[in-house]
């Protein structure tokens, strides 16, 4: 007797080149920047001399700057407004409302351009591109008393100061530990003929070009200082010390200062990719968790290098943050943020996923510049896929998932040794109930609310990559996100840039499948809603014609050996969006039928007849 004892239903959503190093970035913008840290007023003072050439095709006789940290200003920024509707915008009131805001003041401002006009002082303008709120200052504009000319330069020597706000998001102080990010007047990006630099909202981060950082920083000889880029020299007297950074090729700068810090430095080998020293800044506590943290940078720098490009600088440092600093897991070009909760229940793999996430933000981000005001999710999104695909890849399945209750009853977590999650469960979670907000293809302060923001940028387009990867085989695939990496390694790719990629390897064109991801709102979401397996219905009745006709009647019937089965199989369509998927039957003998659906009505049947 054969019937249909189990179907398995395989959804798409789940299921020698040259290295980077001997690539360069256009010579866009150069800075060299002297600044002084005060503990004591929370400051960093200094001169930035800033090299900028037009690498356009059209003139500007303008130049747009980010101010990222007037965003903590006042409370009527377009930042503070915006976070005043997320859930942690009250609690970050909290922390600067005693002098805890932060600004970036420009206080002088003389330009030059060789050949074109001498040394002039320049009166900077705040403007608000994206929402005309006067009370934002995060972009600042210069009228330049000539255009530049593609090709040209033109000089600038910037006098300014910039306090830190306290606990602030991705930058700023707490007691006597500064985590100092976007903290200098930064250069917007000048494409396609217009400014590209926007106003730093709630939900955006940061875009701006590659070129040179030469950064000298002066601070109490008790601090430990992790930054960009590679100490190239030192100086000290009076109690202070001066600290020489540089790197090129990069399009961002940040650093980070604090006593307490310990320090550790390990070396990356690898014989098929650049060796690169590893340098960690731990809290003195968490001695305990630094050969996870190098273990997690060393798998991120080899599966990433392999996979996708070569990380071509010689140094990464990663900082533990410091707890309760609110700077925890955030990405700045060869230096990033990651952390352990002291929360964390033993059993549970902290800190393998984020710090390989945040690691993996040195390729998508780092190495490949696009622009997160615009498409967070080719670098949010991308991340999440790989750092996925890394966790597999270095410590099997279920690493770093494990199910733990935190924080309920008398607030003591602990885990569930042996119930280990798939690391994709809590992205497919967060989707199914988030899916439905928004679609992909918006601007970051776009979306309806944060959560849509969160699902867009991180969730969905991670879910996007696997679904692709899926339907078009692992060998395809691979080729894609590998050309898509060493094509754009400096440079600031679009979507369409991928999609033409994708495009070129696929054997379809696979506009449409884009057209669901981008622009369509919902989840992919398709269910076996009921399986049906029964003895055939026994011929009755007459069969033939003429002569040959014959009457069958009820109480004949055939052996039990040469029983008749009519499976059915249902299939709902739960999701808005609609992708081909495959059906694989499988019969008490061990016979397998694949069938395939394209997906797009509500329902479908499938029929199966045999023995």
């Amino acid at each position: 007797m054969n019937k249909v004892i189990y179907l398995l239903f395989l959804s798409l959503f789940l299921s020698a080149a040259e290295h980077a190093a001997a690539q360069q970035s256009p010579k866009v913008v150069s800075y060299k920047i002297d600044v002084k840290l005060s503990p004591e007023k929370k400051t960093v003072e200094g001169v930035e001399t800033l090299t900028w050439t037009n690498a356009g095709a059209t003139p500007t006789g303008e130049l747009f700057f980010h101010l990222y940290l007037n965003a903590f200003k006042n409370s009527q920024s377009t930042f503070m407004l915006e976070a005043a509707q997320r859930p942690d915008g009250p609690s970050f009131y909290e922390s600067v409302k005693n002098d805890g805001w932060g600004y970036c003041e420009v206080v002088s401002v003389v330009a030059a351009s060789p050949g074109n006009f001498k040394e002039t002082p320049l009166t900077p303008v705040y403007v608000q591109p994206d929402d005309d709120n006067a009370h934002d200052q995060t972009v600042m504009k210069l009228v330049l008393p000539k255009s530049v000319a593609p090709g040209e330069s033109v000089v600038l020597n910037i006098e300014f100061i910039s306090k830190l706000p306290h606990k602030g998001p991705r930058t700023g102080y707490h007691q006597n530990y500064f985590f100092v990010a976007q903290w200098l007047p930064k250069i917007g990006v000048w494409m396609d003929g217009e400014w590209n630099c926007h106003q730093f909202h709630a939900n955006s981060e940061f875009f701006a070009d590659y070129g040179e950082y030469d950064v000298s920083v002066t601070v109490p000889m008790e601090y430990v200082v992790g930054a960009s880029g590679v100490l190239a020299d030192s100086t000290a007297g009076d109690g202070q010390k001066t600290l020489r950074f540089r790197q090129d090729n990069i399009h961002d700068f940040a650093w980070t200062a604090w006593p307490n810090y310990k320090t550790a430095v390990r070396t990356f080998e690898h014989p098929d990719l650049p060796t690169v020293k590893m340098r960690l800044l731990y809290m003195p506590e968490h001695q305990k968790y630094v050969d996870a943290f190098f273990d997690a940078t060393a798998n991120t720098l080899k599966h990433f290098g392999l996979w996708y490009v070569a990380y071509p600088y010689p140094q990464i440092t990663s900082v533990d943050a410091v707890w309760r600093s609110n700077s925890c897991g955030m990405e700045y070009p060869t230096l990033f943020t990651t952390c352990v909760d002291w929360l964390t229940p033993k059993g549970k793999q902290q800190p393998l996923g984020l710090t390989i996430h945040e690691c993996g933000h040195q390729f998508f981000y780092g190495l490949i510049g696009t622009n997160e005001f615009e498409n967070a999710w080719m670098d949010e999104g991308f991340t999440t896929y790989a750092t996925s695909r890394c966790l597999f890849a270095a410590y099997g399945e279920g690493a770093n998932t494990k199910i733990y209750l935190a924080r309920q009853g008398f607030g003591i977590p602990f885990t569930l040794k042996n119930v280990p999650r798939d690391p994709r469960d809590w992205i497919v979670d967060n989707h199914r109930g988030r899916g439905a907000l928004d679609f992909m293809d918006r601007f970051s302060w776009d979306y309806v609310n944060r959560y849509a923001y969160r699902n867009n940028a991180y969730e969905k387009p991670a879910l996007m990559l696997w679904t692709l990867e899926n339907y078009l085989g692992d060998a395809v695939f691979n080729k894609i996100m590998k050309t898509y990496a060493e094509r754009n390694v400096f440079k600031h790719p679009k979507p369409q840039d991928f999609i033409d990629i994708v495009n070129e390897f696929a054997p379809q064109n696979m506009d449409w499948f884009f057209e669901k991801m981008l622009h369509q709102p919902g989840v992919v979401d398709v269910a076996v809603t009921k399986v049906v397996s029964t003895p055939a219905a026994a011929l009755q009745g007459y069969t033939g014609h003429g002569d040959e006709m014959e009457l069958i009647k009820a109480e004949e019937k055939k052996k039990d050996d040469d029983e008749v089965f009519e499976s059915q199989v249902h299939v709902r369509r739960l999701g808005a969006i609609s992708l081909p998927v495959e059906l694989l039957v499988t019969f008490e003998n061990g016979e397998t039928i694949e069938k395939q659906w394209d997906g797009e009505a509500a329902y479908k049947i499938f029929y199966f007849s045999g023995k």
